[in-house]
């Protein structure tokens, strides 16, 4: 009995000592690489007998203290794991310069009205004073950072253009040559906002929870969908909903447009008086806004109401509260008037 107790013991010891925990890091020289300079990983580990490196450009060495060369200028995530262990890592960022002063897009690819990170990359050993000044035109919407920062985030509202964003870094008392840089800005594909008027059906994207401009709309997906949408009728749990017989729920009003929010059980329903929210019992009633002339559309998906008004389409989040009480206030989307319908398409065109 001694015996297996003792071999259970050892077992146990021996198990402990192979999940200890090792103590991972590594340094780089030098301290500040530049694209093409050759760069030597040295492994700080307190023990370890297998390395893995990562150098956040999909290249991967086993060595335990690598070199390295990048090629191009920008900012790499290098990860160190010891004996195969994901718990036996270390992460360190390593910033790459050029040669040259430079900046560098956080993509390859810039689609309108997504955001996109342009980053300053200047060899700076000295720690020279550095200045900058960012020149954007006019389809450029700055998003954060500022003009004379290092590092800014912007996005472009047109698509299907070339851009040009400069450059001018003051390095010390030297004054460096603007840099200028081009891209193409691609279409990119979005759900839609689908309005019909007495002037035609028209369309107005959203687009990283940004609202494109309003165009004709040309597709026959938009048509088909109008074509079907109803804001006089609805059928919940199998039972029509109809404008000329909502007087058992709202005895004192004449509804004229009405639609409902199934998840939170609300009616929004436009009569002479306005657009209103409500519970399904009828009681609550809140008055949304005067101004209401009609076609609305709850869009549960992004939990958002639309509605017509005659300064255009306006839209605010679904009411949640159980007394219908609201303190956002509506944004206006555009200034399309008299809008008879009002759908959201949301296959990406």
């Amino acid at each position: 009995m001694m015996n297996r107790l003792l071999i259970i013991y050892l077992a146990c010891a021996i198990a402990m000592a192979g999940c200890k925990k090792v103590s991972v890091d590594f340094t780089y020289s030098p301290a500040e690489p530049k694209a093409g300079d050759t760069i030597t990983f040295t492994n700080n580990s307190s023990a370890g007998e297998k390395w893995a490196w990562s150098f956040g450009d999909y290249s991967t060495n086993l060595s335990k203290n690598p070199t390295k060369v990048y090629k191009k200028p920008g900012t790499y995530l290098v990860t160190l794991m010891v004996d195969s262990a994901k718990y036996n890592t270390c992460s360190k960022s390593i910033t790459i310069y050029e040669n040259e002063p430079t900046f560098v897009a956080s993509t390859d690819s810039i689609c309108h009205y997504q955001n996109v990170t342009l980053t300053a990359n200047i060899y700076n050993p000295f720690k020279y004073a550095l200045s900058y000044q960012w020149v954007l035109s006019t389809n450029c919407v700055l998003h954060s950072g500022s003009l004379t920062s290092n590092s800014i985030v912007m996005y472009f509202k047109s698509p299907e253009v070339e851009e040009s964003v400069q450059l001018t870094i003051k390095q010390g008392d030297t004054t460096h040559p603007t840099i200028t840089k081009k891209y193409f800005i691609h279409e990119t594909q979005a759900p839609a906002i689908v309005m019909k008027s007495k002037s035609g059906i028209y369309r107005q994207r959203i687009i990283n929870e940004r609202l494109d401009s309003v165009r004709i709309s040309f597709f026959s997906e938009d048509s088909l969908l109008l074509s079907t949408t109803t804001d006089t009728c609805v059928t919940f749990n199998g039972v029509d909903f109809h404008v000329s017989k909502m007087g058992d729920i709202f005895p004192d009003h004449k509804v004229q447009r009405l639609q409902i929010d199934a998840m939170a059980q609300k009616w929004y329903i436009v009569t002479p008086e306005g657009l209103f929210v409500a519970n399904f019992s009828g009681t609550n009633l809140q008055l949304i806004d005067a101004d209401a002339t009609g076609a609305l559309c709850v869009d549960a998906y992004r939990n958002l109401l639309y509605w017509a008004t005659p300064d255009g389409l306006k839209a605010m989040p679904l009411v949640k509260s159980k007394n219908n009480l609201f303190s956002t206030q509506p944004i206006l989307y555009n200034h399309l008037s008299a809008i008879d319908y009002v759908v959201v398409n949301n296959d990406l065109l």
